[in-house]
């Protein structure tokens, strides 16, 4: 019985060891809520370059980027609302950092990024097997 029970463990952790090498080093834990998976981070190189590394797995992508008359940088602590086409929130989160990394069915959905009180909106179609980048920029 207790064989039983150690070839069970050793499965399981093969299996959690397997998938945790299929995630680039130093990407934040995914978060599942519903239907929709999604990562947020990208502060530092490391970080940033694991995000991007990690965009082929997602069919959504958003960048956050602030610009003013002389300089232009990634941002963060945005507030993002993604609900489908009959108004149903199905994502309601604050990015941790410049890259918002998105797994949700196809569909249409309306997005809203918010910062420092400004509300960008957009219609976002995802496509089963594509991937698109939403770049959304804030100025002054």
């Amino acid at each position: 019985m207790h064989r039983n029970i150690l070839l069970v463990l050793s499965g399981v952790l093969i299996t959690h060891l397997a998938l945790a090498a299929e995630l680039p080093a130093n990407l934040p834990a995914p978060t599942t809520r519903g239907a929709v998976t999604f990562v947020s981070g990208g502060i530092g190189l490391d970080e940033s370059t694991a995000m991007k590394a990690a965009e082929k797995d997602y069919p959504l992508t958003l960048e956050f980027v602030v610009k003013t008359a002389s300089t232009s940088g990634y941002t963060s602590d945005v507030k993002v609302l993604l609900a489908d086409h009959n108004g149903k929130t199905l994502l309601d989160t604050v990015s941790n950092g410049p890259f918002l990394l998105v797994k949700l069915p196809p569909g249409n959905y309306r997005l809203e990024a918010s910062k420092d009180g400004q509300t960008k909106l957009r219609q976002v179609d995802v496509r089963a097997g594509s991937h698109q980048k939403i770049l959304i920029e804030w100025g002054t």
